[in-house]
C-alpha cells in the first residue's frame, strides 16, 4: 500500500516523464511538480530511477484494471486482443510520441526492471485471454508462448513504426493473423470429431 506522500509524487512524475523522458528529467523537476524540496522528495524515494519504477508499476496496475473493466466477455478474440493492445500499446505509444523529449522511453525496455515487470503482467494477461482458443484449435505450443511471441512483436513495433497510424496498423496486422490461425486450428479440430451417437 502506497503512502499519501509516494501517490502524490507518482501521480506529480507521470507528466513529468511523459513530457520530457527519462534522462532528461531531474530530481528537481519530480519536487517541483510533486509541490516538495529535493530534500523532502528524497525521503519518499531515494532517486530518480526509484521514482520512475514506481510511476510505471502503478501505470500498469491502473491499465489493467481499466482493460479488465472496459473488456466485454462476448467480444470476439480478435476485438479483446485489439482493445487490450490499444490501451497498453498504442494510446501510451501515441503519448511519447507527442513529445519529442519523452522519445527515450520508448527505447529503454530492456534497461528497466519497472518495465520488464510491466510488460511481464500484460503478458500474462494475455495469455488468460489465449489459453481457451489455443487448446480449441488444437496446435503445437502453449499460449504462454503465444502471449510471448505476441508481446515481443508489439515491442518491436513501437521501435520501427513511423507513427501510432503506423503502429495500429502493424498491430492490427499481427492480431489478425494470430486470431486466423487459431480460428482455423478450431474449425479444422471441429471438422474431424466423430459425430455424436444419438441417445
Amino acid at each position: 500500500m502506497r503512502t499519501d506522500k509516494e501517490q502524490q509524487v507518482i501521480q506529480a512524475a507521470y507528466g513529468v516523464f511523459f513530457r520530457y523522458g527519462f534522462a532528461r528529467t531531474t530530481m528537481g523537476d519530480l519536487a517541483k511538480a510533486a509541490g516538495m524540496s529535493r530534500p523532502a522528495l528524497y525521503l519518499v524515494y531515494p532517486g530518480k530511477g526509484e521514482v520512475f519504477q514506481a510511476v510505471v508499476e502503478w501505470m500498469s496496475d491502473s491499465l489493467l484494471a481499466s482493460i479488465e473493466s472496459s473488456l466485454k466477455p462476448d467480444w470476439s478474440l480478435e476485438r479483446k486482443l485489439t482493445h487490450v493492445l490499444e490501451l497498453s500499446v498504442a494510446q501510451p505509444y501515441e503519448q511519447v510520441k507527442a513529445n519529442p523529449d519523452a522519445q527515450d522511453l520508448l527505447a529503454l525496455d530492456s534497461q528497466m526492471p519497472a518495465l520488464e515487470s510491466a510488460y511481464g503482467k500484460l503478458q500474462a494477461y494475455l495469455e488468460g485471454l489465449l489459453e481457451g482458443p489455443m487448446k480449441q484449435s488444437g496446435r503445437k505450443g502453449s499460449a504462454s508462448d503465444l502471449a510471448r511471441t505476441l508481446m515481443s512483436a508489439m515491442r518491436g513495433f513501437k521501435l520501427v513504426a513511423a507513427d501510432a497510424k503506423d503502429l495500429r496498423r502493424l498491430m492490427a496486422m499481427q492480431v489478425g493473423l494470430v486470431t486466423a490461425a487459431l480460428e482455423a486450428g478450431i474449425a479444422g479440430a471441429a471438422s474431424t470429431r466423430p459425430p455424436r451417437k444419438a441417445a
